[in-house]
């Protein structure tokens, strides 16, 4: 879709040649910063809370929010962050975690307090743009050709 603008769709287009056309630089920019900036840490910190039994300041901010079982909630949130932010990365799966994502997404712009309200609209509009637009030419959606036939009405076999 967004990848044939200002070309010929009908030819055959290089993936490399073609990665700063496509949604792919909005794709490994966002999962780069979300696994940097909120995905490590946060994968780390559950780690240490599940295993090491350290205290988390998660788990004190979604009790504090009076979200129920924070300390569930909150391992499951970290995994839920640090896998979409490698799905984006590589490219799989995108349009799936886009979806996942979603939710959190959300909840930050509704209980976070207005210092990330931005960063919640904002990898909400990611997240919907991923979804709409799909992984892009360089990803390992497009090389498996994951999704490749949605949309498209199915060929008879006859």
């Amino acid at each position: 879709m967004i990848e044939h603008i200002g070309g010929n769709p009908a030819a055959n287009q290089s993936p490399w040649g073609s990665l700063f056309k496509t949604i792919v630089i909005l794709r490994i920019g966002a999962g780069a910063l979300l696994l940097t900036r909120h995905g490590w840490q946060a994968a780390q910190g559950a780690y240490d809370f599940l295993w090491k039994e350290q205290a988390w300041d998660w788990v004190k901010a979604f009790s504090d929010a009076g979200l129920p079982y924070p300390t569930l909630l909150a391992p499951t949130m970290a995994i839920i962050v640090a896998a979409v932010a490698v799905s984006w990365c590589l490219g799989f799966l995108t349009r799936l975690f886009a979806v996942v994502f979603m939710p959190v997404a959300i909840g930050v712009i509704a209980m976070a307090g207005p210092s990330y309200t931005e960063v919640g609209w904002l990898y909400m509009i990611i997240s919907v743009t991923l979804l709409l637009y799909g992984s892009g030419a360089v990803s390992i959606d497009k090389l498996f050709r994951i999704g490749a036939s949605w949309g498209q009405p199915k060929k008879k076999r006859w």
